[in-house]
């Protein structure tokens, strides 16, 4: 019976492999070993520190320096120039409310020359103090915000009181056929501090004059050199403080004439 044969035998080879197949499933499935539940009595989440961003400052805050807040000149934000370290200045600004960035770097060409720079909280600008790299304090000597907005003398003298001296002159631009231009500036030698203007236009100097900037300067001849700039160099230009007077009445030209 060859047939019956044949087919026991294709019975026999099937069922061996279907025999096979079911232990390979077998094998498999116990190979599979269940996910491992963590013990989580005594382990920790560890949750991101966000920092919340600054609250927009109030619509004045540019005349907290006028009104003393949080200190009066020469000292700016908490930063005395002179005093305040500038890893330590970089620190205080970190946590005023008129500021929301701030860093500390070093100029690549002149490493002598160090900054730290911050930007203002809600709007865009900011400003810089300066401080010697190379120096042991690396105290910061001179600090120049760069306000949004500009200041009138009277508020200043009715806060501070009368400078101390005056830069009030007229001198050619550097391109032939520029014109005239003018240079302003009330200095509070003792109070550390100075209020600079000038441009194409002469000045108008009464109560209501208004500032663009305004300079903080450490209480010493390093401070106010700084603050003065490339104007140092012409100590001549520097006249006492006699009232509020025109503009003509303390304006010189470059060769120490009254202004045309």
């Amino acid at each position: 019976m060859p047939c019956i044969a044949l087919s026991v035998k294709r019975l026999r080879r099937l069922f061996g492999c279907a025999l096979v197949f079911a232990l390979t499933i077998v094998s498999m499935v116990t190979c599979i070993s269940p996910p491992e539940v963590s013990d989580t009595s005594s382990s920790t989440e560890i949750i991101p520190s966000l920092v919340p961003p600054k609250p927009p400052p109030p619509e004045d805050w540019p005349n907290r320096w006028i009104q003393g807040i949080p200190c009066r000149p020469p000292c700016w934000e908490g930063i005395m120039p002179g005093q305040t370290a500038a890893a330590e200045a970089v620190e205080i600004l970190a946590q005023s409310p008129v500021i929301a960035t701030v860093e500390m770097t070093i100029s690549p060409l002149i490493p002598e020359d160090g900054y730290v720079t911050w930007t203002w909280t809600g709007i865009e600008g900011g400003g810089q103090a300066l401080f010697h790299a190379q120096a042991p304090a690396a105290s910061i000597y001179l600090i120049e915000p760069y306000y949004p907005t500009s200041f009138r003398l009277g508020d200043v003298i009715q806060a501070y009181g009368e400078p101390s001296h005056i830069i009030a002159r007229s001198y050619h631009g550097p391109d032939i056929g520029s014109g005239i231009f003018y240079d302003l500036r009330i200095v509070y030698r003792s109070q550390g501090f100075l209020l600079i203007d000038g441009g194409p236009n002469k000045p108008v100097l009464d109560a209501d004059t208004r500032f663009e900037r305004v300079v903080f300067f450490a209480l010493s001849d390093e401070g106010l050199q700084a603050a003065l700039a490339g104007a140092a160099a012409y100590p001549e230009w520097l006249n006492p403080w006699q009232g509020i007077k025109n503009f003509d009445f303390y304006c010189r030209d470059e060769a120490g004439e009254p202004c045309p």
